[in-house]
């Protein structure tokens, strides 16, 4: 059997090229090439660069720092008629070989928004694929970091538009032609992000008011909120809540005051964390969510101004009268069963049972009655406050879900 096999070798006379043919290949390639020119027989034409995007992942998006950061690969390729051969003439079947890009010419495609520092996408020992009909191919894997304004108008519900740009500075459109091979990434090697969703991408190509050609790579994205409403949201609004009840608590336990204040610096706390995350900018519109915890602080700070202003009234004493007015509007506020007005002593008052009465022009209004009753009004009404700021922010929030 191995009798058979080299004799069909032999016959068939397989060609294959070695190490040598491809030196030789390099050498007769690089030689007199000049890497400063760029490709192009007919000079009057333009030379056309495709461009294609492949996004690998999220790295990151800050919006307080406006930057967004993205794991992908960006493919170049182009013909360049200097680096034609006959592949005959080199083993028979070398019809493509690799170059360093610091051998050819290559396209000094730098990003115009950088996060950090200017660098060329296409540089150094990057190796290229060189086709025998003259086509250059090459695929540049890094981290891109961009500048990118975060509108944090509907945080944490909000979604993001980042556009990555491209240009090859020194060349005009008469010169190079930047086309993208497709109008949107490819992402199939794509890994989804914990905190944000690509909702779509798209790639095109723009010419700016200095007649330089951009490739414009933009991602638009849509945070994910179950985080946000486990851990933000719903603490939020149940602090809220709890924090009312600061009118039920018996003003016997002397708690009332620290208790609204430490509702009130845990409220503080949020409003901190958030301003935090989201950017030092009014522009384009501060976040709903700011303006939302801003008003919870308000109210907050009244709700402990209430709180002393109706201590003050359960201390009062028996021996100053209580106003005609504020009878009228505790009773208005409190049930009428109490003691009915009589000139007995205050030992046998507090001998006397509690008798309900239907006249409520009889009863005997205390000033302990008058901070019952405002009390209940403060209860009431920071109760609606609360609720009507809660209500009105989450409608918000949820007519953006369904636009």
């Amino acid at each position: 059997m191995k009798a058979i096999t080299l004799i069909l070798c032999l016959l068939l006379e397989a060609e294959g090229y070695t190490i040598s043919d491809q030196n030789s290949l390099h050498v007769n390639l690089t030689q007199g090439y000049d890497r400063r020119i760029r490709p192009g027989i007919d000079r009057s034409l333009p030379l056309k660069i495709e461009l294609n995007f492949f996004m690998v992942s999220l790295k990151e998006f800050s919006e307080g720092e406006s930057k967004i950061g993205m794991v992908g690969c960006l493919k170049a390729e182009w013909f360049d008629s200097r680096l034609r051969w006959n592949p005959a003439d080199f083993g028979g079947d070398l019809d493509e070989t690799s170059l360093f890009v610091s051998d050819i010419w290559a396209p000094y495609l730098i990003l115009i928004n950088p996060f950090g520092k200017l660098q060329p996408i296409f540089s150094g020992e990057l190796s290229s694929r060189i086709f025998a009909y003259g086509k250059v191919s090459s695929l540049a894997p890094q981290l891109f970091e961009s500048t990118c304004d975060a509108d944090v108008t509907y945080y944490p519900f909000d979604s993001q538009s980042c556009t990555l740009r491209f240009y090859v500075p020194g060349y005009y459109t008469a010169d190079i032609l930047l086309r993208p091979v497709s109008s949107s990434f490819d992402m199939q090697l794509y890994e989804e992000n914990g905190l944000w969703s690509v909702t779509s991408t798209r790639s095109y190509y723009h010419v700016n008011v200095f007649q330089f050609e951009e490739l414009r790579l933009e991602i638009n994205m849509r945070r994910r909120t179950t985080y946000y409403v486990a851990g933000l949201l719903l603490p939020i609004c149940l602090m809220n809540f709890i924090q009312v009840l600061v009118f039920i608590l018996p003003v016997e336990s002397g708690e009332r005051v620290g208790f609204s204040i430490t509702v009130l610096l845990a409220v503080a706390v949020f409003l901190t964390i958030i301003q935090e995350k989201l950017p030092e900018a009014s522009e384009p519109s501060v976040s709903y969510l700011t303006y939302k915890l801003l008003v919870d602080m308000l109210i907050g700070c009244a709700m402990v101004i209430a709180v002393i202003l109706g201590i003050n009234v359960y201390h009062k004493t028996d021996r100053q009268e209580v106003p005609s007015k504020l009878k009228s509007f505790s009773r208005g506020l409190i049930s009428c069963c109490k003691r009915k007005k009589s000139t007995v002593s205050v030992q046998e008052k507090e001998k006397t049972p509690v008798e309900c009465i239907n006249d409520e022009s009889d009863c005997d209004i205390t000033w302990n009655d008058v901070g019952k009753a405002i009390d209940k009004l403060f209860f009431i009404s920071f109760f609606v406050l609360l609720l009507l700021n809660n209500v009105i922010y989450l409608t918000a929030m949820a007519a953006l879900g369904l636009s």
